[in-house]
């Protein structure tokens, strides 16, 4: 079995397919070194999140599959817990859960429809037992959602994995894909399965150059909090993660050693979906991420801020993660977490490799990850839908903040985007 991808979803895969088979030769196969990409730059939440709305699930699976998905995304939070204490990967795993937050009459709407019914709402003053953000009207605590170092969980995974014989080749680039076959750093080798985990790097194969667009996210981390500081903002259990229920994501999280690792997203989409260090990309974002995060915790006046980084996610046509297998090539490619990966890996994980040893076994929810694959549009029509759809969704957000009717906007920004329906 060959392994296309050093992230968490190349990894996971592994871990299964040595439990399922351990006679299998497993091998993974990383361009630059094990968690390079996404998985190792994320904000660290373990959710059960997905990137698509509960009702267009249900619409398009009806309500049994629906639940069956949102019940296997949440056994799949504990199943990495497991997985973490099993292997003694020190990653400050933490379930303390994550407080959604509504600073706005529009996102607290938004956040009372979305709500699971057996999940209570909070007010402000509940909100605040939690973490003392500004301007809140309520809030939603999820506790099914746990917070990781996310370079430590995919370096402590490798280790792990090298122990049970799974070879991990890092730097070896893989520079084509056929039937049975690839060549890697200009060697040929075959293998019965290949599994393709390249996530938003699946764009620069020129076969599948449209399947997933690249979308940037970025992160900015504090100094750690004095006491003073850590107390303004309401003593927060550490491990506790964050997010309003504005438009352009953002997401944080109280660090094992008492920082703020907070993110979020509006970095231009690169042309020809390129993915590139670009510095004027940085220094703006920069400024922003830290100026959103001093608005939402105004408590936190003064702080320092110590790091920034970034890096890209995958994003399909639909928004629908997937599971795209070709018996005949024996090729698996596996992409589109669209930023909601770090606990959705390893279901991924374990549906790849049941799927490659015991396929009468997978689970009816398999079929949500195995819809016929979608392509983005040829460029230049990518890159100005995109970028419109990013700057619509910012307009959006300051519309809604300021009681401005925004359905029409709202409209084309998810068509551009591709979240219609």
């Amino acid at each position: 079995m060959a392994i296309v991808g050093g992230g968490l979803t190349g990894l996971w895969t592994a871990r299964y397919l040595a439990e399922l088979d351990p006679t299998l030769r497993i091998v993974v196969l990383e361009r630059d070194y094990v968690g390079f990409g996404a998985s190792g730059r994320n904000g660290g939440w373990v959710s059960s999140l997905f990137p698509v709305p509960a009702s267009k699930v249900k619409r398009l699976y009806g309500a049994e599959l629906a639940d069956d998905l949102w019940r296997a995304l949440e056994e799949t939070v504990d199943e990495v817990a497991q997985q973490v204490g099993q292997l003694s990967i020190r990653c400050d795993f933490t379930k303390a859960g994550t407080l959604l937050l509504a600073r706005d009459r529009v996102q607290w709407q938004r956040l009372q429809e979305e709500a699971p019914s057996d999940t209570a709402l909070l007010d402000a003053r509940g909100a605040n037992r939690y973490l003392v953000a500004g301007q809140v009207i309520g809030a939603v605590h999820q506790p099914q959602c746990a917070t990781v170092q996310p370079a430590k969980l995919v370096r402590g995974l490798a280790d792990r994995l090298e122990e049970f014989g799974v070879r991990i080749y890092e730097d070896t680039d893989v520079t084509s894909i056929g039937d049975h076959g690839l060549v890697a750093n200009g060697q040929k080798v075959k293998a019965d399965a290949i599994v393709l985990a390249t996530e938003s790097y699946t764009a620069q194969f020129s076969d599948w150059h449209r399947l997933v667009l690249p979308l940037y996210s970025m992160m900015v981390v504090t100094a750690p909090l004095s006491d003073s500081q850590y107390e303004a903002i309401g003593s927060p259990r550490l491990g506790l993660s964050f997010a309003d229920e504005r438009n352009l994501v953002i997401y944080g999280q109280i660090t094992a050693d008492r920082r703020i690792a907070f993110g979020g997203r509006g970095a231009p989409y690169g042309y020809g979906s390129a993915i590139t260090p670009a510095p004027e990309r940085g220094k703006g974002m920069r400024q922003r991420l830290e100026q959103t995060l001093l608005e939402l915790l105004p408590g936190l006046g003064g702080i320092e801020f110590t790091d920034f980084w970034g890096g890209t996610l995958g994003v399909t046509r639909d928004w629908f993660p997937r599971i795209d297998a070709d018996q005949t090539s024996g090729l698996i490619k596996v992409y589109g977490y669209a930023g909601d990966g770090v606990a959705m890996t390893n279901l991924m994980g374990r549906l790849v490799a049941q799927k490659l040893i015991s396929p009468q076994e997978l689970p009816a929810v398999h079929a949500i990850f195995e819809r016929a694959p979608r392509q983005w549009e040829p460029e230049p029509l990518r890159y100005l839908g995109i970028n419109a759809g990013l700057a619509m969704t910012q307009l959006v957000d300051s519309c809604e903040q300021r009681g401005i009717p925004t359905w029409f906007l709202d409209t084309v920004r998810r068509a551009l985007i591709g979240q219609v329906g």
